[in-house]
This record gives structure tokens, C-alpha cells and sequence, in this order.
């Protein structure tokens, strides 16, 4: 896909090159495409030619979470819910259990 601005030419100079405007441009597309979840994370980072350590800082200043930081948040949550579970069933009767006798 080729895509065409309507710019004003005296934009670009020595200092900002078209060419970098362009390169940019692209970036922030392909990142639009993983944050809308219409390519995946590593075929953002083909196409950007990066490491994925530099995927991951890019996606990070534009608020796009990494997939591991989403897992992570999960396993978090999952991991509270079921300490949560656990410290509640901790404190209930046995069900089926005689009481105990005073005396």
C-alpha cells in the first residue's frame, strides 16, 4: 500500500528530511496496525527490521502494551484472585465435618 500526503514542500529541509517524515510515518502506521490488533507483534517487527527490544520501546512511547507486560498483568490478577479464593476457603468449616464437643 502506498499512501500520499498533501504536504506543503517547504516543510522539509536539511533538518527534517522528507524522506526521515516519511520513515516515521510508516513506523507509526505499522504501530497503529499492532495497537488495532490487525498484524501481530512480531510481524511489526520484520517489517520494521528491529530487534524486539526496540519493538518493545517504540510500541511503549506510543502506549501500546507488549504482549508480555499484558500477560504479566494477567498472571498478576489470576494470582491475587486465587490467593484471594484461597485465604477465604482458609477460614470456612470443613464441610461434613462432626462439630467439635465442648466439655
Amino acid at each position: 500500500m502506498n499512501l500520499k500526503l498533501d504536504l506543503p514542500e517547504d516543510l522539509f529541509d536539511a533538518q527534517f528530511p522528507e524522506a526521515d517524515f516519511a520513515a516515521r510515518v510508516r513506523e507509526l502506521a505499522i504501530l497503529e496496525l499492532v495497537r488495532v490488533k490487525r498484524i501481530h507483534e512480531h510481524e511489526a517487527k520484520q517489517m520494521l527490521g528491529l530487534e524486539r527490544w526496540e519493538l518493545v520501546e517504540k510500541m511503549k512511547a506510543v502506549g501500546i502494551a507488549p504482549t508480555e507486560e499484558v500477560f504479566a498483568g494477567i498472571q498478576s490478577e489470576l494470582t491475587k484472585a486465587i490467593d484471594s479464593k484461597r485465604a477465604r476457603d482458609a477460614g470456612k468449616p470443613i464441610k461434613n465435618a462432626a462439630p467439635k464437643r465442648r466439655g
